[in-house]
């Protein structure tokens, strides 16, 4: 049978009709099949979430949020971890609205809470005035010497319990914070691990060390005796005006606050450079097997692919509220003792003021330099709870692959 060139003409036509039809209707299919509703990839997203929740094991930060303070637990107001951090991977959840109403609550109970034991302060140099002026025709100086050790002993002994409980919470924190790292700092590796963070997590390793050991041991070993050895001397160089240690208690204290200064600041520049170098690694990492997935199975590569953006999605996206959580916890357990040793200094100065104008000059430099002196645990502890709050978010904005 002869076809003409007509009728070949007419059947290519609809050869090719007819492959372009099942050409289209091939892929409406496949793009119909492929297509998922808003609420269904959040549904799907969610259920990913709760199944990376459910295999973390929160218990140490559990025990560690429970072994906190009243203050601190009040703040946070936190009965399960996991139930925390689920809200949060919602967007509803957050910490940041009541932190100032509870700051400047507890603030104010930690000011009239030191005010009892000063005002016997006061009443002392009130009466060591009095004694003072009542005896002056008739005593000499050393008669009145003696009765300005025996006040000074007494403010001394008043001075003396204030400032070791100041010392007591700050080593507490130091502590406390060490058991933070413990507790926070192996998850955000794990996550991290987990989408492919290789990078962030062999730079960060070394660097937790750092600050969970060096940098702690530093302010225990070296800071926390500096402000003793400080303390002591004011108190010496106050009890008698032959006694002039002023320069050296400045000297102690100023070269603490430089080796604060350098440690730290050296410490915080490094983090962050590598912290972002290590970063940039991962993401450049991810997209390579992203990508090398979806070009060498060219079947199946799509839909491995889209299954691996939401495995990693849901893993980010716990990441990211575990690290939000951390950084509340870490607030907690540094602002308020950090407030409790402010609220001590500012009674000390306010203190200082009303005692210089009774008279007794040396009772009011005593206070005025005791004041001055915990400035140096204010610089450590607000350093330190710095550093760590620097190493949680880092950790939590590191491998984000721009989600």
């Amino acid at each position: 049978m002869k076809y003409t060139a007509k009728t070949v003409k007419k059947l290519s036509i609809l050869i090719i009709a007819l492959f372009a039809v099942l050409l289209f209707a091939g892929v409406s299919n496949v793009a119909y099949a492929g297509e998922k509703t808003k609420d269904e990839v959040e549904s799907d997203l969610s259920q990913a979430v709760d199944e990376v929740l459910a295999r973390l094991n929160l218990d140490s930060l559990q025990s560690f949020i429970n072994s906190l303070g009243s203050d601190e637990q009040n703040f946070l107001s936190i009965a399960s971890v996991k139930d925390a951090i689920k809200v949060l991977t919602s967007g509803k959840g957050s910490f940041f609205e009541r932190l100032f109403s509870v700051l400047g609550v507890t603030f104010g109970r930690y000011f009239f809470g030191f005010l009892p034991s000063f005002i016997t302060i006061i009443i002392i140099c009130i009466l060591k005035s009095m004694l003072s002026g009542m005896t002056a025709d008739f005593l000499d100086n050393s008669t009145t010497e003696v009765v300005h050790i025996v006040c000074y002993a007494g403010v001394i002994t008043v001075l003396t319990s204030g400032v070791i409980g100041i010392i007591k919470t700050v080593v507490g924190t130091i502590n406390a914070l060490s058991k933070f790292a413990e507790a926070v700092f192996p998850v955000l590796l794990t996550l991290l691990s987990s989408v492919g963070g290789a990078t962030s997590v062999a730079t960060y390793s070394p660097m937790l060390a750092v600050l969970s050991g060096g940098i702690i041991k530093i302010i225990v070993n070296i800071i926390v005796p500096a402000f003793i050895a400080t303390i002591v001397f004011s108190v010496v160089g106050n009890l008698s005006k032959t006694v002039k240690l002023e320069k050296l208690t400045g000297f102690i204290k100023t070269a603490s606050t430089w080796l604060i200064g350098v440690v730290f600041g050296l410490f915080a520049t490094f983090l962050t450079v590598q912290g972002v170098a290590g970063g940039v690694v991962d993401k450049f990492g991810f997209n390579v097997a992203k990508f090398a997935l979806s070009g060498y199975v060219p079947i199946l590569g799509g839909y491995l692919s889209d299954g691996f953006d939401l495995i990693s999605a849901s893993i980010v996206i716990v990441k990211n509220a575990f690290g939000y959580f951390a950084s509340m916890v870490l607030v907690g357990v540094v602002l308020f003792p950090l407030l409790k040793v402010m609220a001590f200094s500012l009674t000390l100065r306010f203190v200082s003021a009303i005692v210089e104008p009774i008279g007794d000059e040396r009772v009011a430099k005593l206070l005025h330099s005791l004041a001055a002196n915990i400035n140096l645990l204010i610089t450590a502890l607000a350093g330190v709870g710095f550093l760590f709050f620097i190493m949680t978010m880092l950790m939590t904005l590191s491998c984000n692959m721009g989600l």
